[in-house]
């Protein structure tokens, strides 16, 4: 036991975690990691312990929730260890993303007890195999520098700093200190359920990298540590060409094209992919890596005017000489604004929800799409392309019906099906290269369109909302 604890505070001295001046919550599930952590700091000299709290969430997620509740509850007290929990109520759980869901308000109970306990710190039980598992799984997925850099040992959070002193702890070894010292622990049985991505890897990718070499997750926290003092070292170089490149206005972030094209292109990627990590993500969520080529991509783009939608609810829009970047809120204010052309075999995502893409009719990925996928094939094959995808506009007309053929106003339209306005702002319209409308995803389609997936089509549309 003693050398784990010199290991915990030579990495608490390496990173400047805490002193036993600081006040730490340390966040405790009932697992083994956050166990054997909160076993540690409690057997820390008295020269390195700081005044410390535990913090719990039930919930309410599965049946041996109540049994680890109950397990951390009757510890804290048999240690004389102030206790704070939450219940997040099965009522309150959404019925999609379910585990942001969770961290969100796990995290969120965190920040309040972070400022009324009152503490300088928030310690979690993150360990070597975590960081493996996080640099991998941002590999495969596409990320920035940033994010494959890994878990940080420390980072701004609430009122204090969020700090993962196990990083360089294997989950073997973390298993080792409850049995040494003799810290009782529960067995999440989710962690075992392959319908998540991280147990996937955690189970049937990691065992095959640790066959071929143990240190594996070694290895990766040190290229973790590398390139962590890499990003750091460059940073004030990046930070200091964005403040030049960009300008904040009220909702939105302007970027000077003709400043960008003077910069290095090695540049460019790193304040770009500064600015999408600082400004674009919220903290702890990710940024995948197509959406900086797609901005990239947006400004070599030789139309002096173009936008595309960005994850989270973000837009980029191209004016000449600026690139404009307009928050959510922004973006759906001036919605009607949207227009964007359907590249065969590729998704555009919508302003305000789901998205949208032209294939060819014989695709075969059809039967992988999600349920509630709406297909549709173009049946008329004097159909100009390119189609494209926009928000309204005044005036605009279908034609519905085939034995007696004539147009509708699209506004007529949402008025008979007593559409609110709402929904009415957020609908989109479907062209073709001619200007006609073909389709109205969740609205009505036009008579060039057909919902009959045996019937031989030329191009088929695919919204998912």
């Amino acid at each position: 036991m003693q050398e784990y604890m010199l290991r915990l505070c030579k990495e608490v001295e390496r990173h400047r975690l805490w002193d036993n001046q600081s006040r730490l919550l340390v966040a405790v599930s009932g697992g083994a990691d956050s166990m054997a952590l909160l076993g540690l700091i409690q057997r820390m000299p008295v020269e390195w312990r700081p005044e410390f709290a535990v913090v719990h969430i039930h919930h309410h997620l599965r049946e041996e929730s109540d049994e680890e509740f109950r397990m951390v509850q009757n510890y804290c007290r048999s240690q004389g260890i102030p206790f704070f929990a939450k219940h997040w109520p099965k009522e309150n759980h959404p019925q999609s993303n379910l585990e942001m869901a969770a961290r969100e308000f796990r995290y969120a109970f965190f920040a309040e007890m972070m400022a009324a306990w009152p503490a300088t710190c928030l310690a979690t039980a993150h360990h070597a195999d975590d960081q493996l598992e996080t640099i991998l799984m941002r590999l495969v997925r596409g990320s920035t520098l940033q994010g494959i850099s890994g878990i940080a040992a420390a980072r701004a959070f609430g009122s204090g700093q969020l700090v993962r002193p196990l990083l360089p702890f294997q989950k073997q070894e973390l298993y080792r200190i409850c049995a040494i010292a003799g810290i009782p622990y529960r067995e999440d049985s989710s962690n075992a359920e392959l319908i998540f991505t991280r147990n996937r890897f955690r189970n049937s990718v990691i065992p095959l990298l640790k066959a071929e070499n143990n240190q594996a997750s070694r290895h990766f926290g040190e290229f973790s540590d590398d390139l962590q003092d890499v990003l750091k070292t460059v940073q004030p170089i990046v930070a200091q060409t964005f403040r030049r490149l960009f300008t904040k206005a009220e909702a939105q972030w302007i970027l000077d094209l003709d400043a960008w094209k003077a910069c290095e292109p090695s540049l460019q990627r790193l304040v770009l992919s500064h600015f999408v990590t600082e400004q674009l993500i919220e903290t702890g969520h990710d940024f995948r890596r197509s959406q900086i080529g797609a901005v990239l991509d947006l400004i070599e783009n030789p139309a002096p005017q173009k936008q595309i939608s960005l994850a989270g609810g973000w837009q980029a829009r191209k004016r000449y000489d600026k690139l404009v970047f307009l928050s959510p809120d922004s973006a759906s204010s001036d919605f009607f604004d949207f227009s964007e052309k359907l590249e065969l075999n590729r998704w555009v995502s919508l302003p305000s929800h789901g998205r949208i893409g032209l294939f060819h009719g014989d695709n075969a990925f059809s039967k992988d799409l999600p349920e509630g996928a709406v297909i549709v094939g173009i049946s008329d094959a004097g159909t100009l392309l390119p189609l494209t995808v926009r928000s309204r506009r005044s005036g605009d007309k279908i034609s519905l019906n085939k034995e007696q053929p004539f147009t509708k106003k699209v506004s007529r339209l949402f008025v008979d099906k007593k559409i609110p306005a709402e929904e009415r702002k957020e609908a989109v319209i479907v062209t073709d290269g001619e200007g006609r409308i073909l389709w109205i995803p969740g609205y009505a389609q036009s008579v060039w369109l057909s919902e009959d997936e045996k019937e031989k089509t030329c191009f088929r549309l695919i919204y998912i909302k």
